[in-house]
C-alpha cells in the first residue's frame, strides 16, 4: 500500500504523441452526436432478433467496450425487455457509471463506479447468478453489487437491442463508440472477465451465445460470431452512425500467451493522470494528450524467480533478471515512466537485489520469447528506500520487457546519449540562474557532489531558466533524464 501511495502522490508527467496508431480491435459502431443534434434525426439501433438463446435464465454475463460522448448521459447500451418493466436486463452508462438492471420479475439495480475518463475507451461487464448476486465491474474491477432472490431472470420476448433503449426504440440513445459486445450463458469470474478483456474470441467459448466483434467496414448488417444466429441489422440508413476504427484495448493474438492481463489506460485530458497499478511489480503514471485515442495494455507471462538466460551481450558475470517478463500491446507511439518494485517483481516471494547504485538497474526488452534481451536504459532513480526502481521516459514498444541487475552498469547503456550533445548550459560559472537550452520533455535533477538531492523539475521549454540563487559556492551536478537515457553536466556558482 505504501509504494502506490507513493504512486499516487508524487508528481509524474511525461509526453504521448498519437502518431500512426494501429487499430488493433478492428471497426467499432460509432453514432455522432454533433450531426445527430444538427438536425431531427430518427434512432439507429442494432435489432439482433428474438432468439430465445438470449434469454439466458439462471446466469447471465454481459460484457462490451464502449467509449461514450458524454458518459454523464443516461444511454442504454444493450438490452433484452419489454416496456412491462417485469422481465428482460439492460447494460447502460449514466453519471460516468455502469448502470445495470435485471428482473427476476423484480427490479434489480446496480449503479457503480467511475469510468476514468470522459470519452475514454472502457470496459463493463456484468454478471448475474440466480439466488447469488448482481455484480458490475469496469475495467476488470469489481465496483459494485447486489445481493439477489433465488428466482431466474424473466424471459423476455422482445428482440436483442444494441445502440437503445429496448422497450422504447427512440429515447435514451448512446452516443459515442461501442464494440466487442459478449453474452454469455455463464457467470464469468472475476478473473476471467480480466483474463480475457483485452483478447478477442473465437466464438466458440463454452457458455457464449452472442458475440459481435464489430469488425464490418460497409453495411447494416452485424454478424453473430458464435453462429447461434443472433445477426443484427441497422435500423436506419441515417448519415450520423458508421463503423470506425476502434482504439478499444483488444489486442493482438501475443495476449493469448499471457498469464494474468493486467494494466490499461486511456485519456484525453492532459490535466488528468492516469495510472496502472499491479500486484505483479509494475507500476505506471501515464499523461495523455487530448485527442490521443491510443490504449496502452500490459501482462506478464507470471513466472517466479531470476533467471540468467537471453541476457544481453557483455553483462557482467553475477547479471540476473526477472524470470517474469511483461509484454506491451499500444497503440500510436506512447512515452512513460515506469516502476518496478523490487520485491515483487520476481514473484513468489523473491525478489532482486536493492539499494545497489542506480545505474546498475537495467531495463532489458526482446521482440520475441525465444531472442536474447536487448538493454534499454538505465534506470533513473531509487524510491522507497531502494525497493522500488524508476525507468523514465520510456519510448514502450510493442515487445518483451523485464529488469535486470548487476554488480556493475552494462557498458551498452553507460554510453553518452546522443541527445546530451545538443544540451547548453549557461552561464558557467553561475550566480542567480542558469539557462538550459533543448531540455524539453526531460527530468531535470540538481545534485551536490556527493549526490544529495537538492531539487527536481521538469524540461518543457527549449530554453529553460533554473533558478539557482539558495545554493551557496561550489560545484554542483546536473542530471538529466530523456527517454529513458541519463546524462550529467557539471556547473559551478560563483557569487
Amino acid at each position: 500500500m505504501k509504494i502506490k501511495y507513493l504512486l499516487f502522490t508524487v508528481a509524474f508527467s511525461f509526453l504521448i504523441n498519437a502518431v500512426n496508431a494501429q487499430t488493433p480491435a478492428g471497426n467499432s459502431f460509432y453514432v455522432d452526436y454533433p450531426t445527430w443534434n444538427a438536425g431531427t434525426q430518427p434512432p439507429v439501433y442494432f435489432n439482433c432478433g428474438t432468439n430465445n438463446i438470449l434469454n439466458t435464465g439462471n446466469e447471465l454475463t454481459m460484457e462490451v467496450w464502449v467509449r461514450l460522448y458524454n458518459s454523464t448521459w443516461n444511454q442504454k447500451i444493450m438490452g433484452k425487455m419489454t416496456n412491462t418493466f417485469d422481465n428482460g436486463y439492460v447494460m447502460a452508462s449514466q453519471l460516468g457509471q455502469n448502470y445495470s438492471e435485471v428482473w427476476n420479475p423484480g427490479h434489480n439495480e446496480v449503479q457503480a463506479g467511475s469510468s476514468p475518463l470522459d470519452s475514454a475507451w472502457v470496459h463493463f461487464a456484468t454478471t448475474f447468478g440466480s439466488g447469488v448476486q448482481l455484480l458490475t465491474y469496469i475495467n476488470g474491477e469489481q465496483v459494485g453489487g447486489l445481493p439477489l432472490t433465488s428466482s431466474a431472470i424473466t424471459a423476455s420476448t422482445n428482440p436483442f437491442i444494441i445502440g437503445i433503449a429496448p422497450w422504447d426504440l427512440t429515447n435514451f440513445q448512446t452516443f459515442g463508440q461501442i464494440d466487442e459486445i459478449r453474452i454469455w450463458s455463464v457467470v464469468r469470474t472475476d478473473q476471467e472477465i480480466k483474463d480475457n478483456m483485452h483478447k478477442h474470441l473465437t466464438g466458440t467459448e463454452p457458455g457464449l451465445v452472442a458475440y459481435w466483434d464489430f469488425n464490418q467496414s460497409s453495411g447494416g448488417n452485424l454478424p453473430d460470431l458464435t453462429g447461434n444466429g443472433n445477426n443484427g441489422t441497422i435500423s436506419s440508413g441515417a448519415n450520423y452512425w458508421s463503423w470506425t476504427p476502434s482504439y478499444a484495448a483488444v489486442g493482438n493474438d501475443v495476449m493469448y500467451n499471457m498469464s494474468g492481463v493486467e494494466g490499461v489506460w486511456f485519456g484525453k485530458d492532459p490535466s488528468l493522470y492516469n495510472y496502472a497499478s499491479t500486484t505483479n511489480g509494475l507500476n505506471i503514471v501515464a499523461n495523455i494528450q487530448p485527442k490521443a485515442f491510443d490504449y496502452a495494455v500490459y501482462g506478464h507471462n507470471d513466472s517466479i524467480g531470476t533467471s540468467t538466460s537471453f541476457l544481453p551481450a557483455g553483462a557482467p558475470v553475477d547479471f540476473e533478471r526477472t524470470s517474469r517478463e511483461w509484454y506491451f500491446n499500444k497503440g500510436g507511439n506512447i512515452s512513460a515512466d515506469l516502476y518496478f518494485n523490487l520485491s515483487f517483481a520476481a514473484g513468489g516471494g523473491d525478489s532482486l537485489v536493492k539499494n545497489l547504485p542506480v545505474q546498475n538497474y537495467t531495463l532489458l526488452t526482446r521482440d520475441s520469447s525465444n531472442q536474447n534481451f536487448t538493454a534499454v536504459a538505465s534506470a533513473s532513480s531509487l524510491l522507497a528506500n531502494g525497493t522500488v526502481v524508476k525507468f523514465s521516459g520510456v519510448n514502450l514498444q510493442d515487445k518483451f520487457y523485464c529488469i535486470g541487475v548487476g554488480s556493475t552498469q552494462l557498458a551498452s547503456v553507460a554510453a553518452v546519449p546522443a541527445w546530451s550533445k545538443q544540451i547548453q548550459l549557461l552561464p558557467n560559472p553561475a550566480q542567480n540562474t542558469i539557462t538550459l537550452t533543448n531540455v524539453q520533455d526531460a527530468e531535470l535533477s540538481i545534485m551536490d557532489m556527493t549526490g544529495k538531492l537538492i531539487s527536481t523539475t521538469k524540461g518543457n521549454a527549449l530554453a529553460q531558466k533554473l533558478d539557482v540563487s539558495a545554493l551557496d559556492n561550489g560545484m554542483y551536478i546536473l542530471r538529466i533524464v530523456k527517454q529513458g537515457e541519463v546524462a550529467s553536466k557539471q556547473f559551478v556558482i560563483q557569487k
